[in-house]
């Protein structure tokens, strides 16, 4: 995957995946299921959970219904969580018998998976910039290294003098993150046109709804004075220091645009 959400404004880094699909034609593997026993199937003994109705009317551009699921819409509902964990149980149940077939299809696509995964890396200024999932781990980390082809001995020895010594500098750790909080999803990630700062923005609930994140890269600290949520986009200014986002209302629509200025 190219890292050009980094460089360009208008796109954003999405999570390193890789699908390994080999091609099958139509005809075999019809010729396979038809060849092949299928075992009886055994319904579960429970009967599937059935949600309560509660009377709703809504009206919009001149029409009148009935919803009877619209509770569903608050999800601080103690009962939307009671069915939910219902429905979760006889999914359980109904598929039992196939568990021995999921370990197997789990265990056989594993074993294709490659042990390294990296994208290229992409050169921006006198840095090469790159992602890896490390061997074990299911997130991925943004890396940087100077590239000391480009940037010439001079700033490579300022860099190794300023405690850069090793090469590789990790930006952001998904796995981390997710250690912490059980749960991790960043959504854009920004690097200042000076290489100064790392901007993303980060959900750790599940909810869509993403926090906004400054880091120093200079002292690796993250920048506690910014209490942002509900970020959709970010954009650098070149000044290096100034950053702009935009932030979505309730339904999650991009209405109103702030700024933040590091120093």
């Amino acid at each position: 995957m190219a890292l050009a959400s980094l460089l360009n404004p208008k796109c954003s880094i999405k999570q390193l995946s890789v699908f390994i699909i080999p091609h099958i034609s139509s005809s075999l593997f019809s010729s396979l299921c038809r060849g092949r026993e299928h075992p009886s199937f055994s319904p579960p003994q429970q009967t599937p959970p059935i949600p309560k109705k509660v009377p709703f009317t809504v009206s919009a551009h001149g029409r009148t219904w009935q919803d009877p699921y619209h509770w569903m819409s608050n999800t601080n509902d103690p009962d939307l969580s009671h069915y939910l964990t219902q429905e979760n149980s006889y999914a359980e149940a109904f598929m039992a018998d196939t568990h021995p077939l999921q370990r197997t299809l789990f265990s056989e696509m594993k074993s294709r998976m490659p042990t390294s995964i990296s994208t290229p890396p992409e050169r921006w200024g006198p840095w090469l910039y790159y992602q890896y999932i490390p061997e074990g781990k299911e997130y991925p980390v943004l890396c940087r290294r100077l590239d000391t082809e480009k940037s010439g001995w001079l700033n490579a020895f300022l860099h190794y003098a300023r405690g850069g010594f090793g090469g590789e500098e990790p930006l952001l750790d998904w796995n981390k993150i997710a250690e912490q909080y059980g749960y991790v999803h960043v959504g854009t990630c920004r690097i200042s046109p000076d290489h100064k700062f790392l901007a993303y923005t980060l959900d750790i609930t599940g909810s869509e709804r993403f926090m906004l994140q400054i880091k120093d890269l200079r002292s690796g600290c993250v920048v506690s004075n910014i209490q942002v949520d509900g970020v959709v986009s970010l954009a650098w200014a070149q000044d290096g220091n100034t950053l702009f986002y935009t932030i979505a209302d309730d339904n999650q629509r991009p209405y109103r645009q702030g700024f933040s200025v590091q120093n």
